[in-house]
Formats: structure tokens, sequence, C-alpha cells
């Protein structure tokens, strides 16, 4: 038994006795939910599955996960978990009874269970709390992954909490997962082999369509409809100031007939963001149709899937530092010719499809940036197709939600006994 596996099992019981002396310690807009996080919910009632996701992307998943198994299953029962707060809301929005997650403790998931009794439960990513998989273990409730990935960073931590830990991965329904390499990982962890499959990323279920009119979603957002638009989305912190150069790199005239949108990732990083570009000479304005090389700076949460709808051409941020990367699939989903740096790890496999089919473009350093937007913000054919060929790579990978399902039943996990 490893030393990390014995110290966890002594101290989770221990934080889950003083837990509910915590909650007055939790921030305020926690304290009303922590009894939630002790494992008490306001449903009552046996229900048939539990679907866990972490947070606001895995909640998004949820949503088509939900519709096909509800359609293999009418009438079944669900009761929706998150981590987060944010996701906790969004799942809030599917019509069934949600709560936050209980804590990672034998008496919070031992109460939630006892509570809700569920025969299944579906994590979605890359879930594995130990104290839920031996509670889950001990009444019988069967545990499948879905939309399963998994870094090699993870396998490195997993693989010190030593055999224990090992079969509780040994002794899961079913784990399936996003792609081949998330595969590969876990069956080195021990996933049962028999039921080990690919079936794809449940958030390409997800994303949302292309506008019927790319000018009316511009004219939602207050810009121009009738110029193109550039979004630069979830940028971050060293990234403005080589996005700033290459774009004022650009012949003034062609400039001059676009308008570019920059969201940060995260607003508490915005000021930042915001001396980084007047560094590098960047003019920004808050609201209407930026004009004069200037950006519309927007850092309000939620906007950016707006502003992707009426966007031509897309630079997804977090790739150009050593961040991983943020979803490419997004814009594309929206028809954008889509334009991702060379630290994209935690997006290898929706960039690998974009670019595969002529939709995405890798660039590295600031003079690739610009021959990039340079090429495609002047030539209006050459950029239609890499939008529609990034559109095409999102409708291909789409089905996740129903591939899993029939994985599900063919196993028998779906529809519960």
């Amino acid at each position: 038994m490893s030393v990390a596996w014995s110290a966890y099992r002594t101290i989770a019981p221990a934080l889950g006795a003083v837990a509910p002396l915590a909650g007055m310690f939790a921030p305020e807009a926690e304290r009303s939910l922590w009894q939630e996080r002790l494992g008490h919910v306001l449903a009552a009632g046996t229900v048939d599955a539990w679907i866990h996701a972490a947070s606001l992307g895995e909640a998004l998943a949820v949503g088509p996960l939900l519709g096909e198994l509800t359609a293999a299953s009418p009438g079944v029962r669900f009761h929706l978990t998150a981590t987060t707060r944010t996701g906790r809301a969004r799942l809030g929005e599917l019509g069934t009874s949600c709560s936050l997650a209980p804590l990672d403790a034998p008496q919070t998931v031992g109460r939630f269970l006892a509570a809700r009794r569920p025969s299944r439960l579906f994590l979605i990513e890359t879930e594995l709390w130990p104290h839920w998989l031996l509670a889950a273990r001990a009444v019988g409730v069967r545990v499948a992954v879905v939309s399963a990935r998994l870094s090699l960073k993870s396998v490195s931590h997993y693989r010190r909490l030593g055999p224990s830990f090992r079969s509780l991965i040994e002794g899961l329904d079913a784990v399936l997962c996003q792609g081949a390499a998330d595969e590969s990982r876990w069956r080195s962890l021990g996933s049962p082999a028999a039921r080990t499959a690919v079936v794809g990323n449940l958030k390409d279920d997800a994303l949302p369509g292309p506008a019927s009119d790319r000018a009316v979603a511009r004219s939602a957002m207050g810009l121009d409809p009738d110029r193109p638009l550039l979004v630069l989305g979830s940028v971050r912190r060293g990234e403005v100031t080589l996005l700033a150069r290459a774009w004022r790199a650009l012949p003034a005239e062609l400039r001059a007939g676009w308008q570019v949108v920059a969201a940060p990732r995260h607003p508490g990083a915005a000021r930042t963001l915001r001396r980084e570009a007047a560094g590098a000479g960047q003019a920004l304005v808050t609201d209407g149709a930026p004009a004069g090389g200037a950006w519309r700076w927007d850092e309000r949460l939620g906007v950016l899937g707006s502003y992707y709808a009426g966007a031509d051409v897309a630079v997804v941020g977090g790739s150009f530092g050593s961040y991983g990367g943020h979803n490419p699939l997004e814009p594309a989903a929206r028809g954008a010719a889509v334009i991702v740096g060379p630290h994209h790890w935690a997006q290898a496999d929706g960039v690998h499809a974009l670019t595969v089919a002529g939709g995405a473009c890798v660039v590295e350093g600031e003079s690739a940036l610009a021959g990039t937007l340079k090429a495609w913000l002047a030539d209006d054919a050459l950029r239609a197709r890499a939008g529609a060929s990034a559109l095409a790579a999102v409708r291909e990978r789409r089905g996740a939600a129903r591939r899993a399902v029939d994985r599900l039943s063919a196993w028998g996990l779906w529809p519960p006994q």
C-alpha cells in the first residue's frame, strides 16, 4: 500500500468529520450551499443515475448525454452534481434535480448515496474521487467514466496512489474515452480491457451550430454588421503583446477593413492584459465598433460564444504561452477559420482534426502569425474555404453521446435493471 494512499484514506475521514464546522469559514457565496457539500440534498427518493461534471465545461457536456440516456429509457430519473457553483448553475438549466457534489469523505458521500440511492454513476472526463468509488462499490452502484480523458501528468499522479487505487480503476464498469491517447492511458492505469473504448468527446455534441447570419450576430453585439470580424479569444498573460505586434504588422489598409474583438480568458487578469496592450501600443475600446486599428475589449464572462457567432477568423488563446490551449472547436463550430499557437497540448485532438481538414492553422511566433492573418484576412475565398472545412470537421466529430449510450447498452449498463 502506498504512503500517498494511506495518507489520503486517513485524512479524508478526518476532514469529513470537521466539514460541518468548516462551512462557517467558506466564502460567502458558498455558505448557502455548504449543506450540499456535506451530502445533503433537498430532492428525495431513488434516482436511476447520478451524473457528475466537475465544472462549467464538463457541465455543458451533460445535456447531450442526458438526452441520449433518456431516449434509450424514457421516464428514468437523474441527479446531477458539479464541483463548482458555475457548473451547478448550468446543470440547473437541464430540468432535473442537481446539487453541488459531496466532498470526498466517507461521511459526505455516504449521506448523499443514502439520500438518492442511484443504481448508476456516470463520471464526466476525469473525476476519480477514491471515497466515491469505494462507497459506490460498497452499495453496488455501477460506475462508468464517460468522455474520459487523462493526461500524462494525471497518470503519474494516480500511479503514486499504488495498487489499492489501481484496484478501483480495474473495478470500473466502463471507460468511454475521448480519443486513442486517452484510451491508452486509461488502460495503463488498469481500466477493464473489454470495457474501455473510444466514443469521442461529449463537448463536441454540445457545441452550437453556425449563426444563420453573421451580420446579424455582429450587430447584436454592437459591432458593424458589414465589416468582417477577427476574434482573439481566451487570451492569456504574455499573449497580448504577440497578438498586437502581429496585428500591427499587417498593412494599414487591410486592418481598416476589419474589426477586432479581444476577450481575456480570466477577468481577474484583465488589468494586467490591458497594461500589456498599452505597452505594445495597441488601442482598446470597450463598446461600439472599433475603428482605426483599435480592438474592442470585452472582459465579461459568457460573451465569447456570441462573438464567435459573428467571427470570420478566430485566434484561440492559451496556445501562444505555455497554457495548453483552449477549445478551437468552439469557433470552428460557428464556421470561423481558426488559428492556434504551438502550445496546444490540452487540445491536441481537436487541433489535429481541424488542421487535417484544412480548417485551422498552427503558427509559432509573431512573423508566422502575421503571415497567416494577412493571408486569411486578405483572401475572401481562402478564408471561406478554411471556415467551411472547420465546420465540416466539427460536424464529423458529433455523436459521442449516442455512441456512448450504445456502448453502455451493449454492456448491460443502460437502461438500469
